[in-house]
């Protein structure tokens, strides 16, 4: 039987589609309302690089709300990573080195 999911990989995932809906109904950032499923799909199937590619997602979005003056976008980039700093992030999306993979 597999070990559970913990709380944070099934937290950040809803979040980015929370993120995306608000993104497209409100803010009308398409690119964002595109990206975030997609970034949660990574972190919900817990691909090897899904940890990186929801660093990248956080940055843009945080340097797009700065840019806006959105401080809401902000203040939810900053709180996703530091979320993904948690040890229960780090144990749900390993941080992978140079030429190491999962299966090491």
């Amino acid at each position: 039987m597999s070990e559970p999911r913990p709380a944070v990989a099934v937290l950040l995932p809803v979040a980015l589609l929370a993120y995306a809906l608000l993104a497209l109904g409100v803010a009308r950032w398409w690119v964002s309302a595109l990206a975030a499923p997609i970034v949660a799909a990574l972190l919900w199937r817990r691909h090897p690089r899904a940890r990186f590619a929801a660093y990248v997602f956080f940055s843009v979005v945080a340097l797009r709300g700065l840019a806006a003056g959105a401080w809401a976008a902000v203040l939810f980039a900053a709180a996703a990573v530091a979320l993904m700093q948690t040890a229960a992030a780090r144990r749900a999306w390993p941080r992978l080195g140079p030429g190491r993979t999962r299966a090491e």
